[in-house]
């Protein structure tokens, strides 16, 4: 069975077990030496000096959403099609979920859909890279300027993609942009995230909540400082860090890897039964997962893995939980077509050339005979 995901781990030769153990041995396992170098590296690498470490993607977002002016009673726009880890921060804030449309051929927040949400109660914007592939960041952005209110791009999914020639995350993304290292990104860490935000003003401000409202740079005892505001645990330690430094040897061939089979797939698929996303020629993917649209889901499922190929829908509808009942819409039609047709198909950096053929080959023999 060709996995849908697989954890990337280090190499044997990396002597990450050696990097751990120093660790030990200096005493210092909370923030520090290591979480420095780590935020160092991903902040050389999406190219934004205001990124700030934390110890999950959901962490990341909460700070975003803090940072945005989400309060008890803001109304904030999301999509229902994402991860949870998306929506609940801003719900344990107080906040409504105004659940906008998607694109029902990309995935990603629909911005006429977004443009209709808006009242004087919005206070952010918050949007999926849904796969990889970026959204329409410009106009998103136009949108929230005209109402003075925030951007958040949820990129769990987008390191290493790029919109407009730039990176996600760069200074020329959205207000913040929230990263994650969970166990089956691009990059893992076992857990960890990274906020990039648009101004140092930001960034300074997210690295003292991170941890309690303090600021662990300061000279001196730093119980000693003022709290102005109550912060977080949300820090990443030295020891998970140390892990994210050896995994940063591997991340330009990992997403290399996954695009070269992402373009694969979409110069080679080709079988009237089965659509593939649209993408934009403004930005460039990931190629995280790999989505495609099928009539018949479970038809498609089980001709993929009885050719031993893993699928799944890997993220499903938010305002199907009951938590959520409160904001759900009455009309997403984007969302129901998208979520009705889609599955995702090996895309990784396992997924090696003799494999990608093997999986076009078997799409394009697929007949829905039902």
């Amino acid at each position: 069975m060709i996995p849908l995901f697989k954890v990337r781990c280090p190499k044997k030769g990396d002597r990450l077990g050696k990097k751990i153990n120093d660790v030990f041995k200096s005493g210092m396992i909370t923030e520090g030496k290591y979480s420095d170098e780590f935020e160092q590296m991903l902040s050389d690498y999406i190219g934004n000096p205001n990124s700030v470490l934390v110890n999950s993607c959901t962490s990341a977002l909460t700070l975003a959403y803090r940072l945005a002016g989400v309060t008890q009673g803001s109304e904030i726009i999301v999509t229902p099609l994402t991860c949870m880890a998306t929506n609940e921060p801003a719900f344990n804030m107080g906040a409504k979920l105004v659940f906008a449309d998607i694109d029902p051929l990309t995935g990603n927040i629909d911005p006429e859909s977004v443009r209709k949400k808006i009242t004087n109660k919005t206070k952010a914007i918050s949007a999926v890279h849904w796969a990889g592939q970026p959204f329409d960041i410009s106009e998103i952005n136009s949108i929230a300027k005209e109402h003075g209110i925030k951007v958040i791009e949820d990129a769990a999914h987008a390191l290493g993609a790029s919109y407009k020639g730039s990176p996600i995350g760069s200074p020329h993304s959205s207000d913040y942009t929230c990263f994650s290292f969970q166990a089956i990104k691009h990059l893992t860490t076992g857990d960890g995230g990274l906020l990039a935000c648009k101004t140092k003003e930001d960034s300074d401000r997210a690295k003292k909540l991170r941890w309690f409202g303090l600021d662990r740079k300061y000279k001196g005892n730093k119980w000693n400082q003022d709290i102005t505001e109550c912060g977080y645990k949300f820090h990443m330690n030295n020891i998970i860090a140390a892990i994210g430094i050896q995994q940063m040897k591997y991340i330009d061939s990992t997403v290399k890897t996954h695009r070269r089979n992402g373009l694969y797939y979409d110069k080679f698929i080709d079988n009237p039964r089965v659509q593939k996303l649209k993408r934009p020629a403004s930005s460039k993917s990931s190629y995280w997962i790999y989505s495609l649209l099928v009539d018949d889901k479970e038809s498609f499922r089980e001709h993929l893995n009885s050719n031993d190929i893993a699928c799944d829908e890997v993220h499903v509808r938010n305002d199907k939980y009951s938590v959520f009942s409160d904001f759900k819409e009455e009309e997403l039609p984007g969302v129901d077509e998208f979520e009705k047709r889609m599955l995702n198909i090996p895309v990784g950096w396992w997924v090696k050339k003799r494999a990608a053929k093997r999986i076009v080959d078997v799409i394009n023999k697929y007949e829905n005979n039902k």
